[in-house]
């Protein structure tokens, strides 16, 4: 399973004569094979001392923050980041994890192992909204072309990895 918490802390600046407010910051954190109580703001409390997850830098951000717990994650990584990113079900996006370089010729817009060229990303709303936008860890939403990439889908900045292929121990060839 995945976890996904989102964080959205309200900054708020005063100035001498009026308010000035900025825009929310807001932090996904999406963690494969992460489970309910890996997290310590979840951990029941009663197990050995060794049992109860640790997570105080977490446990901090979700203080103060909100924390969205009613979320589907799929059995797999790259349907559920596609879901995230698309904001469409695995079903509707991508529900297999298929080799990047899987191509169907006959369908330029959704012929590949990734999110459909035509759909909106969650970058391109949040930068459409005034945000600096950055993406950083695993990608796994398509690396076919540069539409497919991070800053294809609206992201100004990235520092990823492109898929669960690309591990030193068996890197992509693309």
């Amino acid at each position: 399973g995945s976890v996904l918490v989102m964080l959205a802390p309200v900054l708020l600046a005063a100035r001498a004569s009026a308010a000035v407010s900025r825009k929310t910051h807001v932090l996904a954190i999406l963690a494969d094979d992460f489970g309910w109580n890996d997290a310590g703001w979840h951990a029941e409390s009663g197990g050995g001392e060794d049992e109860v997850a640790r997570t105080p830098n977490m446990d901090k951000l979700v203080e103060s923050g909100m924390e969205l717990d009613r979320n589907y994650a799929f059995k797999f990584c790259s349907p559920t980041r596609s879901a995230i990113q698309s904001g469409r079900n695995p079903i509707h996006v991508n529900v297999q994890n298929m080799d990047p370089l899987n191509v169907n010729p006959a369908d330029p817009v959704a012929g590949f192992s990734a999110v459909a060229r035509n759909f909106t990303g969650l970058g391109a709303v949040m930068k459409k909204g005034g945000y600096k936008t950055h993406f950083a860890g695993k990608w796994d939403c398509g690396m076919a072309t540069p539409d497919h990439t991070p800053m294809g889908r609206g992201y100004d900045e990235s520092l990823i990895y492109f898929h669960h292929m690309c591990v030193p121990d068996r890197p992509a060839s693309v």
